[in-house]
């Protein structure tokens, strides 16, 4: 077993690292104050080959692997650790993915080559105020006329992009995830689309939208988001009628992956503020460094990043053997169980660095002109529910290692 980045791996980080810290580093405060990412930002990552990176060279994506997925998402994360261009980014080299896997040649064609330049964006709609890990429970509903065209009517929440979406040059959507039958049917009557809300530069205004205001991770938008009638041809349908709770989960999994990667690129910034803090601030003659109280703290948490790094990348490369390679000994449970493992490692360890090292800091962590908490309550949004709950990820795992007949 070889933990080393094969070479043509590190050259890919390191361009991607003198990348962010060239365009990507310099601005990661405004947009984290001023809650939005520029369309120029999104051009120049699109040129980088970042937002295309998973998607084949078909619709001008980079066919990249995911744990090179992995490894540039640890980067953006680390150089713009409020997260919003990193979130924005693990997003579009999942669901995309997946729209790329199961969708219709004629949708792929039309929107995913947009995606890859950065003049448009896929989100995530899944979530409903009703119940957000119940994906099985959507009440969006789906309905099909006589001349195959289908109706959205309905509402999600915690919805992101819809205001980087407007601002787009052509603009892009959601992977909506819908009810097509008798909601009594649960997942049985699950059914997914690409649901634009603009395209090629032309709004559908039978879609709107009301921002929350969120507390950071403040240039990804996240809002309320209302269908009202809003017809969808059928090649935007994404997988089989009824058939949609299945590939839903596979982007859930894949997204999983990349927060894993997110969030250790998070955490290893936020652990170097700490170490650069504690050598040079000085208490009763001495650096606070020198003190077990302290460098205990750190060793401990070292120690835990370096675990989490080596969990994450695993899930990266089990997606890989598994979609990539074809590996009849990868199970699509594997994904699942690894990728939560990821999430649920990662995102609390990112969250734990942040408090202590706001400790570290005491009051001088208290003000907004260190911008450790933009770091820390960032991460934050993965502790409590994006892309499901730590308890959602507990469950997961327990499912996949117990079997299905003792957990469900």
């Amino acid at each position: 077993m070889d933990f080393r980045l094969s070479e043509d791996e590190r050259i890919f980080r390191d361009n991607v690292a003198e990348f962010c810290r060239k365009v990507i580093a310099p601005k990661w405060i405004e947009i984290d104050e001023q809650g939005r990412i520029e369309p120029e930002l999104l051009r120049r990552m699109g040129e980088m080959g970042l937002l295309g990176l998973t998607l084949s060279e078909e619709y001008g994506g980079q066919e990249g692997r995911f744990l090179e997925a992995a490894i540039a998402g640890e980067e953006l994360a680390y150089h713009a650790p409020a997260l919003s261009l990193a979130v924005l980014y693990l997003i579009e080299c999942s669901w995309p993915y997946i729209v790329q896997r199961y969708g219709q040649e004629e949708a792929k064609s039309e929107v995913l080559p947009h995606i890859c330049r950065g003049e448009a964006a896929l989100g995530i709609a899944s979530t409903e105020a009703h119940g957000g890990s119940n994906v099985a429970g959507v009440l969006l509903r789906a309905e099909r006329r006589d001349d195959g065209k289908w109706v959205l009517s309905g509402e999600k929440s915690m919805v992101s992009l819809p205001t980087v979406i407007d601002s787009l040059p052509w603009g892009g959507g959601w992977f909506l995830i819908s009810r097509s039958g008798d909601p009594a049917l649960q997942h049985k009557t699950i059914t997914c689309f690409v649901a634009l809300m603009k395209r090629a530069g032309v709004r559908d205004e039978r879609i709107t939208y009301q921002p929350w205001t969120e507390f950071a991770r403040r240039g990804l938008d996240t809002s309320v988001i209302r269908f009202n009638g809003v017809e969808v041809d059928d090649r935007y349908r994404v997988g089989e009628v009824n058939g949609g709770f299945k590939i839903a989960m596979e982007g859930f999994n894949l997204a999983r992956s990349m927060i894993g990667a997110v969030c250790v690129g998070c955490a290893r910034w936020l652990l170097e503020q700490g170490i650069e803090w504690m050598k040079n601030r000085r208490v009763f003659g001495k650096p606070i460094a020198a003190y077990q109280g302290i460098n205990f703290k750190l060793a401990d948490f070292w120690k835990e990043l370096e675990a989490a790094r080596l969990l994450c990348y695993k899930a990266a490369w089990v997606a890989d053997r598994y979609y990539r390679e074809r590996d009849p000994t990868v199970k699509l449970g594997d994904v699942a169980k690894i990728s939560a493992a990821a999430k649920l490692k990662c995102a609390g360890l990112a969250v734990d660095i942040g408090e202590e090292v706001m400790k570290w800091f005491g009051g001088a962590a208290y003000f907004k002109e260190t911008p450790i908490f933009r770091a820390w309550l960032a991460a934050f949004s993965y502790v409590v529910g994006a892309e499901g709950t730590e308890n959602i990820m507990r469950y997961i795992i327990a499912r996949e290692v117990l079997g299905r007949e003792f957990v469900e």
